[in-house]
């Protein structure tokens, strides 16, 4: 974290995200992003560091990878930690790269995996959120129907009957593991989509709205100022004036839970 301030929800449990704190999420777990309400900090003024480690790489330098489980304890990441980031930061935005560049880079991902293994881990048998396994896969399961079938008519009811909660249950469940509920994270998520389609379509809003499995255009309308500050229509317009395209950061709106 860079500049800004919001919270990462790893498992169900909240890791508060401010500036210098390196936060880590280990593969298999469900991680959702939820910036605190009232907030009114424009998006240019937040800016956050994301990167990708395949499993791959890292068990190909360390083979004993798959016995640890990384943690968030420290509420500040270590200088070099911090160097390494904004280092892959600005290798991101360089235009070119000499040839033999991505072995520098390539030594300082190892560099960084060795301060998390140092001071960021703990044995997976330590680890009271490995034994909520089947909790965590049953909230996965959810978000990827939720993703399948977005576009139809969908309850929290309906969900929590499919996948054997009681209503009241389900609805805890839920809240307690991402931080928001249900229907917010399902209009969240179809807000999103249909974002996607204002950015690379010309189809009429009405119709997005419809797709995207809202009831009306002015349901999607009503969600999209509510999330972005703006309606689709400004949306869609400041993007084919400006011919700017969208952003990969928490900021621009991506569905809230990954």
């Amino acid at each position: 974290m860079v500049r800004g301030d919001y919270y990462h929800y790893i498992d169900g449990e909240p890791v508060h995200a401010v500036p210098g704190r390196l936060i880590v999420t280990n593969c298999e777990s469900v991680h959702h992003i939820l910036i605190p309400k009232g907030d009114t900090t424009p998006p240019e003024e937040t800016r956050t560091i994301a990167l990708l480690i395949h499993n791959r790489f890292i068990e190909e330098n360390f083979p004993e990878y798959r016995d640890f489980w990384f943690t968030n304890d420290k509420p500040q990441a270590r200088p070099e930690v911090r160097d390494i980031m904004l280092r892959f930061s600005d290798y991101g935005r360089e235009p070119e790269h000499a040839p033999y560049e991505h072995l520098y880079m390539r030594g300082l991902l190892l560099q960084l995996l060795y301060y998390l293994f140092q001071e960021g881990t703990v044995n997976r048998t330590d680890v009271a959120s490995i034994r909520q396994h089947e909790q965590v896969q049953a909230l996965k399961e959810i978000l990827q129907y939720v993703e399948d079938h977005y576009r139809e008519p969908l309850t929290q009811a309906e969900i929590a009957r499919k996948f054997f909660f009681t209503p009241q249950y389900f609805s805890r469940y839920f809240k307690q593991c991402t931080g928001i509920t249900f229907v917010e994270h399902l209009t969240a998520y179809r807000t999103y989509q249909a974002k996607q389609e204002l950015l690379h379509t010309d189809r009429r809003i009405s119709d997005i709205a419809l797709d995207c499995g809202f009831h009306d255009d002015r349901s999607l309308i009503n969600a999209f100022k509510k999330i972005y500050q703006i309606t689709p229509l400004q949306y869609r317009k400041s993007h084919l004036y400006s011919g700017s395209s969208e952003g990969g950061g928490s900021e621009g709106g991506r569905p809230l839970i990954t």
